[in-house]
């Protein structure tokens, strides 16, 4: 019996550790990425202020919010 937990200890250890792996990898990938995201969004910042363009997100009308207050009148 005691043989099998060692035996089950042993094998979670090492998927324990696989996952470790994996995850240091994802990690990485996600470190690149974010690296990849800001170089990519510097370039487009630039090439807007080039061409006098604002982003989306500023570009964008917000719809109006209904409040309690302009809703009852």
């Amino acid at each position: 019996m005691e043989e099998d937990f060692a035996k089950d200890l042993e094998a979670l250890e090492t998927e324990l550790q696989e996952l470790r792996v994996q995850l240091g990898n994802i990690d990485a990938q996600r470190g690149g990425l974010a690296v990849r995201i800001q170089q990519v969004s510097g370039a487009a910042a630039y090439l807007r202020g080039k061409l006098g363009v604002l982003p989306e997100e500023i570009v964008e009308e917000k719809p109006d919010e209904t409040t309690e207050e302009n809703s009852e009148a």
